[in-house]
């Protein structure tokens, strides 16, 4: 019953030219995104980690979720748009975009803000082991600006744990 109601919802989209348009728009996507997976164009250890994004004047867009699989999509580009074209399609270029987090309200984000926001609130912990690595490292470097900020992070650490 409920695909006889998707079916009849599809028909109905169909009978107008933006619904047919975006219709068809999601159809090529879901298209390009099946052929890119048989045909292993981007390695299965980055699958669940980009999506498709819009398909305009040839161009094919990305969307990474993080800056890694952003950075490793855009090495892997030219050998990406090679197996595409090769499968027959007339993609010219893609481009890599990084996603914007879902489910974050932006209103949310700006109301909290303020409030929220406080840099390494209550982060400043750091293993009995970890402490003592980085001791030794400030007390072998040169003087220079990163002994000093060890220095700095290891007092935090320090008057952190001895409040907790």
């Amino acid at each position: 019953m409920t695909s006889l109601n998707i079916k009849s919802f599809l028909r109905a989209q169909e009978q107008t030219p933006e619904q047919l348009d975006l219709l068809t728009r999601a159809q090529q996507l879901n298209q390009i995104n099946q052929t890119m997976t048989t045909i292993g164009a981007i390695p299965k250890s980055l699958s669940g980690h980009y999506k498709l994004g819009p398909l305009s004047n040839g161009t094919l867009i990305l969307l990474a979720g993080n800056a890694s699989v952003a950075t490793k999509l855009k090495h892997l580009t030219p050998s990406i748009l090679s197996k595409i074209r090769q499968s027959g399609w007339k993609i010219t270029a893609i481009k890599i975009k990084l996603q914007k987090p879902e489910n974050i309200n932006p209103k949310d984000t700006e109301s909290n803000h303020a409030a929220n926001h406080r840099p390494y609130a209550n982060t400043n912990t750091l293993s009995q082991t970890g402490f003592e690595n980085l001791s030794h490292l400030a007390q072998t470097l040169p003087d220079s600006e990163l002994k000093r900020s060890i220095q700095t992070l290891l007092k935090k650490c320090h008057k952190t744990s001895d409040h907790n």
